[in-house]
């Protein structure tokens, strides 16, 4: 992985570690990220996208231990979906981010709805929700601004990005034609990795690593 990926990366994990830290209340919780890293397909050939996102996970919700499309009531009443962005890169040079869309900053203000959560040994392992906002991207590899893209996660651990042409039509469209829309959905569906957060008194070690990180970049760069 190159040095720009790289520091995509660590920027965007930083960017929601932060979100995580000034949304999460006294209420005992674990904070969740879940990836996804695929290429679009035939649509758009040379685009490959990857998606982010933090969930807030009740204590209680993960002791309910194993369970699939978990609704989000009850012991996991207070589940949320805290930050989310999509980022595109070109696959003949996926070490390079070409553009991030954020489509999750401040959960008081985007809800996103969740229908249900995957857990599997008192860990979250898969989310179910409907559309996330949908954005329009400028990028000549998808689309040049005629096309909007929404993010959906499905499946338990799966995703998929729409496209939608004019990109006011709704998302739907992938799977309701819509009279002069082009719409499809992204060719393979990507399957997510998700992972716990380090509990907030571990971000003081992690950044210490982060930093030694750079540091060993900086020296191999000299």
């Amino acid at each position: 992985m190159s040095t720009t990926r790289i520091r995509s990366v660590l920027s965007a994990l930083l960017v929601g570690a932060a979100a995580a830290l000034a949304t999460v209340g006294p209420a005992q919780a674990a904070v969740y990220s879940g990836n996804w890293d695929p290429a679009y397909g035939p649509a758009f050939p040379q685009l490959g996208w990857e998606a982010s996102a933090l969930f807030d996970v009740p204590d209680p919700c993960l002791a309910i231990g194993n369970g699939n499309n978990v609704p989000i009531s009850g012991a996991c009443s207070g589940f949320d979906v805290l930050s989310a962005q999509v980022s595109f890169y070109n696959v003949a040079d996926p070490s390079t981010i070409l553009h991030s869309y954020v489509l999750v900053a401040d959960p008081q203000l985007t809800h996103i709805d969740v229908t249900g959560i995957n857990l599997a040994g008192g860990r979250l392992t898969g989310v179910d929700t409907g559309f996330f906002p949908f954005f329009v991207s400028d990028l000549e590899i998808a689309g040049s601004g005629s096309d909007s893209f929404s993010l959906v996660l499905f499946g338990g651990n799966k995703a998929q990005l729409v496209f939608a042409d004019p990109a006011e039509t709704s998302p739907f469209c992938a799977t309701i034609p819509v009279p002069g829309a082009v719409c499809g959905l992204s060719a393979n569906a990507a399957t997510g990795v998700f992972a716990p957060v380090p509990e907030p008194e571990s971000y003081a070690l992690m950044l210490a690593g982060l930093a030694a990180l750079g540091a060993v970049v900086r020296r191999r760069r000299a």
